[in-house]
C-alpha cells in the first residue's frame, strides 16, 4: 500500500479515491465470499435396532449437517453443479447401552446413545479432500430411591439429538478445517 501512495503523488486526490476504493471493495469482496457445499445423500446403513434403513433418521441428519455448516459461515447449495465442495456420509451404527443397578430401596439407571458417522468431503471435480469417522456419545443418568418402574425399551429422544448432534460437528469440524 506505501508503494501505491509513494506513486500516485502526481495523482488527482480524486482519483486517489477512486483507485482506493476499488483495490478496498476488491480486497473485501474477494476475501468476505464463503465457500459453497452441497450437502449430497446421506445414507442409513445401520443394519439393526430400531433405525434400521430409516429414511427419515437419514433425512434429519442431512439438516443437522446444513445447520452446523451455516453456522460455520459456509454457504449451502441445492445443485452440485453451483458448489465448491461435496459432502456425504454415511450412518454407519447406532446403538442405546442400558444399565440398571437396584440395591434395596436405591434404583440407578445409565444410558449411553452412541452414533457413529462416516463423512466425505471432495470438490465438485470429484477430487477426495479428506474422509472421516465420527463416533459421539450422549448419556442419561436417572436415579431414585423408589423403584419408579420397570422403564421402557424406546429411545431416549433428548439423548438421541444430543449423541446426533454432536457426531454431526465433530465430522463437520474435521472434514471442513482444510477448507
Amino acid at each position: 500500500m506505501s508503494y501505491l501512495l509513494i506513486t500516485m503523488k502526481n495523482v488527482s486526490l480524486s482519483t486517489f479515491i477512486i483507485i482506493a476504493f476499488t483495490v478496498l471493495f476488491f480486497n473485501f469482496n474477494t476475501f468476505g465470499q464463503s465457500k459453497k457445499v452441497y450437502v449430497s445423500e446421506i445414507e442409513n446403513r445401520i443394519k439393526i435396532g430400531p433405525v434400521t434403513g430409516n429414511r427419515n433418521f437419514a433425512f434429519g441428519v442431512k439438516n443437522i449437517f446444513q445447520e452446523i455448516l451455516q453456522d460455520k459461515n459456509l454457504d449451502i447449495v441445492e445443485n452440485s453443479e453451483d458448489t465448491d465442495y461435496i459432502i456425504s456420509a454415511e450412518i454407519m451404527y447406532f446403538d442405546v447401552n442400558r444399565t440398571k443397578r437396584n440395591v434395596s430401596v436405591f434404583h440407578s439407571d445409565k444410558e449411553e446413545t452412541l452414533v457413529i458417522i462416516k463423512g466425505l468431503i471432495k470438490t465438485k471435480e470429484g477430487k477426495k479432500i479428506k474422509e472421516y469417522v465420527a463416533e459421539e456419545s450422549s448419556s442419561e443418568i436417572s436415579t431414585s430411591t423408589i423403584l419408579t418402574g420397570e422403564g421402557s425399551d424406546t429411545v431416549n429422544q433428548q439423548a438421541l439429538s444430543s449423541a446426533i448432534k454432536k457426531t454431526c460437528e465433530s465430522l463437520i469440524n474435521k472434514l471442513t478445517e482444510k477448507i
